[in-house]
């Protein structure tokens, strides 16, 4: 009678062994996708560089299991904004489009440039990578635009600035002004480069017109070295803005008494015949509608991004 229960049990456990054989991938991704579903994922660490801004298009998260598109959306945010070069998040089981919903908004570099705007420069990116597994866990790595020699170097720069042109009783406006002009005065634009990449030729450029360096240390800039001089000299003040781009330009956005402006140093310097710095405040803290009568052209934005401007 024994060995009878023994040969029985010797068989069960045979076909067992068979049964997970055969279906050793459907039951892998059973078991892991349940335990992702519960694999308890913190919000990523801040540095000093995180701004506690929520906007209209993406929020900070605390819910790294996404739900939806909307979910996806914030949890790029978050880890941009957080200033990790590598975090992960996980598609929710029941999010039967993650996978198609993330493939779509990795690939829409319009789209993640406008989430790079909203982050401090220091925490943007100059490449994005997003990769996936089959239980559902997305990975998000950065390779970022600043070392930490460009920003030692950048920051002492903006506090010997801030020292020279701002006064305690002055307004945010003010402030806001004293820097416009200051940067006006101390760069020109970068024309050789920007030729360049009109060119589709941008290898060998002399100096880092399209970063912060530029305008603050190197006297040069294209628009996205004058707004990011600007965006970090905001968020050193604590004022809540982004940067608003198309694919040929972009520029700042600032709510200031509790409304939203546009400021473009890059057109308030233009390029002169005769080479000589002009001071413009035709596109300093204007709302939509006057920077649409100046120019339509350069400074069109899709609405479906910066809704705060609806």
């Amino acid at each position: 009678m024994k060995k009878h229960k023994i040969h029985i049990s010797t068989i069960l456990l045979l076909i067992l062994l068979v049964v997970c054989f055969l279906y050793k991938t459907e039951i892998v991704t059973f078991v892991m996708s349940n335990i992702t579903e519960y694999t308890k994922v913190n919000k990523p660490e801040d540095n000093k560089y995180t701004n506690k801004f929520d906007f209209a298009f993406v929020q900070n998260t605390n819910d790294f299991h996404v739900k939806d598109k909307q979910g996806i959306l914030n949890a790029i945010y978050t880890i941009l904004n957080s200033g990790q070069s590598e975090y992960s998040f996980y598609c929710s089981k029941n999010y039967k489009n993650c996978l198609s919903d993330l493939k779509e908004i990795s690939e829409n570099q319009i789209l993640l440039s406008v989430i790079n705007n909203m982050v401090s420069p220091y925490n943007s990116y100059q490449k994005l990578y997003v990769t996936t597994n089959t239980y559902g866990k997305v990975t998000i790595t950065l390779d970022k635009l600043y070392n930490d020699n460009d920003i030692k170097q950048i920051n002492e720069k903006l506090e010997n600035i801030k020292q020279e042109i701002i006064k305690d009783n002055m307004t945010d406006e003010e402030k806001i002004k004293a820097f416009h002009d200051y940067i006006i005065n101390n760069s020109v634009y970068d024309e050789e480069r920007a030729k360049q990449i009109e060119n589709g030729n941008d290898k060998n450029y002399k100096h880092n017109s399209h970063k912060a360096n530029g305008p603050l240390l190197e006297g040069i800039a294209l628009c996205s070295g004058y707004s990011d001089a600007m965006k970090l000299f905001l968020d050193s003040l604590g004022i809540k803005n982004y940067k608003i781009s198309n694919d040929n330009h972009i520029w700042n956005l600032i709510y200031l008494n509790g409304k939203w402006k546009h400021l473009d140093i890059t057109w308030d310097d233009p390029v002169t015949s005769d080479k000589s710095n002009v001071l413009l405040h035709k596109f300093f803290l204007i709302d939509t509608n006057e920077l649409h009568n100046l120019d339509t052209t350069n400074h069109d934005f899709n609405p479906e991004y910066y809704l705060e401007l609806k």
